[in-house]
This record gives C-alpha cells, structure tokens and sequence, in this order.
C-alpha cells in the first residue's frame, strides 16, 4: 500500500461560520438550566433561543450565545457554565480553537408546574 503524504501536504479543512454558530446553539441548549424557545408556542412570543453567531478566522473561533434561562437559576454561575460547555462541544466537533465565548442571558423563563399550591 502507498504511504500517505503528510496532512499539510494532502489538503485543508474549512469549518464554515454557520456550522459553529450551529454546533454552539445546540451545545447551548443541553445545559439543564437553558430552555429551548426556537419551537412550539414560545417561539411565537419569545426570541428562539439559545441563538448564536461564531466568527471563524484561521484555526480560532470567537462565538457570541444567548440563551433563555429557568426560574430561579443563578444567572452568573449559569452564563460561567453555558460558556465552559460551549467550548468545550466546539472544541471536540470542529477541532478550531475557541478564542472567547460571550454569554448573554437574554430571556427568564418562568415554567408552570404541574403541582398546585395549598393555603
């Protein structure tokens, strides 16, 4: 069998803006605290989050998220984790290196439980 060329050699890898804005959108919304209001009725009267927008220049990105978080989450520790978890996906699915990840919490979502309350 023939020996490969070296990978600088055989070609390049362009991982396109969208991709990443798409891989952190998704990445975003696994966070247990974030909710997903890009379907069903909240997209009628919400912004469909978690959005965001990922600039990639060379083997760097820099991304930009905003997310809609529950009642009652600490809002900082919240933005700390979103922005870790982020990293992290897009580091592992696009192999670009992440220069800095923005976390705007841009919505509170009050969920209604199923439970009533008793006076």
């Amino acid at each position: 069998m023939a020996e490969l060329a070296p990978a600088a050699e055989r070609g390049r890898t362009t991982i396109a803006d969208k991709v990443v804005s798409r891989v952190a959108s998704i990445a975003a919304a696994e966070m247990e605290a974030v909710v997903d209001t890009r379907s069903g009725w909240t997209k009628l009267v919400r912004k469909g989050l978690p959005h965001a927008d990922a600039v990639v220049a060379g083997g760097t990105t820099r991304i930009t998220v905003e997310v809609a978080a529950t009642w009652p989450t600490p809002l900082s520790r919240l933005a700390a984790q979103v922005r870790d978890h982020v990293t992290s996906r897009v580091v592992d699915l696009t192999g670009t290196q992440v220069s800095r990840v923005d976390v705007t919490v841009a919505d509170v979502v009050h969920l209604e439980t199923a439970a009533r309350r008793v006076v």
